[in-house]
C-alpha cells in the first residue's frame, strides 16, 4: 500500500511541477523554511504510516484497491442497487423478502463483494479476539474451531457451502490439509476466488477447488462421497435451511459431519420492540438475508434434512469465557471505537463515503451505483452490529450435525 502512494502521488508531482529543468539557480532555502519543511515532511511521512498501519492492523488480506476499481468500474455484473432492493420493498421487522434466496444473495454479492474485500478482508465473516489482538485473530478464532470441529485429515473430501471468495476455505485447508470444494451462485466470487488461490502454492492449489453453484439446487455433483461439509454464517442467505441442509445431506457420506455457524436470533430478541424491528429490517435488507430463525426453528431445519444434531451452543459467547472483560466481541468493529483496528469498517469512515462518493458520481466520475452499494454496506452493517449490541442475534450459532450411518 505504501508503494501505491509513492507511486500515485510521484507521479501526480511530477505532473504538476514539470520535467523541464531550469537553467536559472533556485535560490537557497531559509533555514527557518528549511526547518518548516522539514517538519511538515515528517508529519506528513507519520501520517501515512499510521494510515497504512491502522488500514490493515490485524487483517493483511483487506484491498484498498477494490474501492478504486469499483470506482472505476462500477458493481460486479454491472448489478444495480434499486433492482435489488425492490425485493425488500414494504418488509418490515424479521419478515421474508418477496424474491428467490438464490437470486437475491447472487445480487447482493455482485454489490457487496468488492467492498466487503475492501473493508474486511478475504473471510467474510465475524470473530472474536483480544483487546490487544487484531482482526486476524478473530477471523483466525472461528476458521480453527470449525476446522477442529470437523475432525478431517490431509486429502478427506469437505465441502464449503457459500464459500466467498475462499477465506475460510483456504483457513480450513491450511489447518488441517483436507482438499475442500466451496460451492457459491456468485460467478463473480468464483472468479476472484481462483485468483487468489492461483497465486498460492502448489500444495493449496491442490486442496482448493472452487464451483458456481445452488446450494438450494446442486447440479451434478457425486453423491455420497464427501467427508464432511462446512456453512461459515452462509445459510443466512434462505428462508427454509432444509433445502440446503438436504443438498449437504446427499453429498456426504454416512457418518459425515456437518459444522455450522448459523445466524439465529437470541432470546434477547423482541420483535415488538420498534428498536429491534428497525435494526432487524436494515440488517435482512443490507446484507441481502432471508428471515432470520430462533435456535430451535435453526436446528429443527438440521434435522428435518435428516441429520442427527450432536452438540450446539453460541460460538461467540465463548469470547467472554475466553477473554472475560479484555473482548472484542464480533459486533465492535461496526459499531464507534477509539481502536481504529478495521479502518474501513469504523462508522468514522464507512459512513462518510457514500456522501463522498455521490459527489463524484454527480459529476460523472463514479458510476451511480457505486455511492448507492456504500450506503447499502452502512445500513446492513449499521442493523447488524446494532443487533450484537442489543444481545438480539449471533452470526456463529455452532451446530454440529451428522448423517446416520444408515
Amino acid at each position: 500500500r505504501n508503494r501505491f502512494f509513492e507511486r500515485e502521488f510521484g507521479a501526480f508531482s511530477e505532473r504538476k511541477m514539470g520535467s523541464k529543468k531550469s537553467n536559472q539557480q533556485a535560490p537557497a532555502p531559509s533555514k527557518k523554511g528549511g526547518r518548516g519543511l522539514f517538519f511538515w515532511g515528517v508529519v506528513g511521512a507519520i501520517a501515512i504510516f499510521y494510515f497504512s498501519h491502522q488500514f490493515s492492523h490485524g487483517n493483511s488480506t483487506q484491498q484498498v484497491g477494490k474501492l478504486f476499481k469499483m470506482m472505476r468500474d462500477g458493481m460486479a455484473g454491472g448489478e444495480n442497487v434499486d433492482k435489488f432492493g425492490k425485493a425488500f420493498e414494504g418488509v418490515q421487522g424479521n419478515n421474508q423478502h418477496t424474491a428467490y434466496d438464490g437470486d437475491v444473495a447472487n445480487s447482493f454479492y455482485n454489490l457487496a463483494t468488492e467492498f466487503y474485500e475492501y473493508g474486511w478482508g478475504d473471510s467474510f465473516h465475524f470473530g472474536f479476539r483480544a483487546s490487544h489482538e487484531g482482526h486476524t485473530k478473530a477471523i483466525q478464532n472461528s476458521q480453527n474451531f470449525v476446522a477442529q470441529k470437523l475432525q478431517v485429515k490431509d486429502m478427506d473430501r469437505v465441502l464449503d457451502m457459500g464459500c466467498g471468495i475462499g477465506g475460510p476455505l483456504r483457513g480450513v485447508v491450511r489447518a488441517t490439509g483436507a482438499q475442500v470444494t466451496g460451492l457459491t451462485i456468485n460467478e463473480h466470487q468464483v472468479k476472484r476466488a481462483r485468483e487468489i488461490t492461483s497465486k498460492l502454492s502448489p500444495w493449496m492449489q491442490k486442496r482448493c477447488k472452487f464451483e458456481v453453484q445452488d446450494y438450494l439446487n446442486v447440479k451434478g455433483m457425486e453423491e455420497g462421497a464427501y467427508d464432511a461439509a462446512f456453512y461459515m454464517e452462509s445459510s443466512l442467505h434462505c428462508e427454509n435451511r432444509t433445502k440446503t441442509f438436504a443438498e449437504t445431506f446427499k453429498l456426504l457420506k454416512p457418518g459425515g459431519r456437518l459444522v455450522a455457524m448459523e445466524y439465529t436470533t437470541l432470546p434477547k430478541w423482541n420483535p415488538k420492540d420498534p428498536e429491534h424491528a428497525e435494526l432487524m429490517r436494515k440488517h435482512l435488507y443490507g446484507n441481502g438475508s432471508a428471515k432470520t430463525p430462533t435456535i430451535e426453528e435453526d436446528l429443527q431445519m438440521f434435522r428435518d434434512a435428516g441429520f442427527e444434531v450432536k452438540e450446539h451452543f453460541d460460538f461467540m459467547a465463548m469470547g467472554d469465557e475466553m477473554y472475560g472483560d479484555d473482548v472484542i466481541p464480533w459486533w465492535a468493529d461496526l459499531q464507534f471505537n477509539t481502536r481504529f483496528h478495521l479502518l474501513p469498517a469504523h462508522p468514522w469512515i464507512r459512513r462518510p463515503l457514500p456522501a463522498i462518493l455521490n459527489v463524484l458520481a454527480a459529476i460523472g466520475l463514479v458510476p451511480a451505483d457505486v455511492p448507492k452499494a456504500a450506503e447499502l454496506m452502512n445500513v446492513g452493517g449499521d442493523g447488524l452490529s446494532g443487533l450484537g449490541k442489543v444481545g438480539a442475534i449471533t452470526p456463529q450459532y455452532y451446530v454440529l450435525a451428522v448423517k446416520p450411518m444408515k
